[in-house]
């Protein structure tokens, strides 16, 4: 069998919003790093959009008094948080957030330089932005033009197919490009930044570009945990876009949630 040695400290699977930026921040912490896509421009960072993309992070106008402490607090009064995640996203959403800003995202500021910022379900600050229904698609693009200067090594349309364990830990990754070539990744660290379980519905707007790869994570052992946790919805079948504020249409108008989520297709 042929294949492809590679050997880097730490390997990124994906090329979304996750991964490039995982990337850009360790090649900053001096952190020898490679990114392995099975496509650069699938995903859903790069190819949804929605009427409200909300960036969620501590609130930032002078008026709306805001603290770590509450945003943790607030991410794990869920219980599908963990309180030291909720702890580490909390303590560094603004760190991330700015480099967005100095990255070139266009959120929006007031006339005085302020971050406005809008309520999301069931937060009760104002701590939501927005720089329009391709927020995230901005993000991606800004790092990965950040990745791109840092000449970070980007190996496209290799699809991983494998987690290679040793003694119970990640020892690297086995993957197979458009060629059926195969690729054999040498690694001590391995950040999956593929999203969730993409594929799991027989019908879907996105099938082609959005397939997910919880599967080989589960398959080399990893332990499951709050994978209830997630969110789906209506979508368009033409335009690719997706459907949000149905409850809310539906209320305002006395339609049933199906009348209502017809209605918003239609407009």
């Amino acid at each position: 069998m042929k294949y492809q040695c590679h050997e880097i400290n730490t390997l990124v699977v994906g090329t979304g919003c996750a991964g490039y930026n995982a990337a850009d921040w360790l090649y900053d912490l001096k952190v020898p790093v490679m990114i392995v896509t099975e496509g650069r421009k699938m995903g859903t960072s790069r190819n949804t959009g929605s009427d409200k993309q909300t960036y969620y992070k501590i609130a930032l106008t002078a008026d709306n008094k805001d603290s770590i402490g509450e945003m943790t607090d607030t991410l794990a009064d869920g219980i599908g948080v963990h309180g030291d995640l909720a702890l580490i996203e909390a303590a560094n959403s603004l760190k991330c957030f700015y480099k967005l800003v100095n990255l070139g995202v266009p959120f929006p500021t007031n006339e005085y330089g302020e971050y406005v910022g809008y309520k999301t379900d069931h937060d009760p600050k104002q701590r939501a932005t927005s720089a329009g229904p391709l927020t995230s698609k901005y993000m991606t693009e800004c790092l990965e033009e950040s990745v791109k200067r840092k000449k970070i090594s980007v190996l496209d349309h290799i699809t991983i197919i494998k987690i290679i364990t040793k003694d119970g830990k990640v020892a690297g990754a086995l993957g197979v490009d458009k060629g059926n070539e195969f690729h054999l990744f040498s690694c001590q660290n391995l950040i999956l930044a593929t999203g969730g379980p993409a594929a799991v519905y027989k019908d879907s707007v996105y099938p082609a570009s959005q397939s997910g790869m919880t599967g080989i994570a589960l398959e080399a052992g990893a332990r499951a945990d709050n994978l209830q946790e997630w969110q789906y919805g209506l979508a368009s079948v033409k335009f690719r876009w997706n459907v949000s504020s149905i409850e809310r249409l539906a209320s305002e108008r006395g339609m049933t949630k199906q009348a209502a989520s017809f209605k918003a297709i239609q407009k």
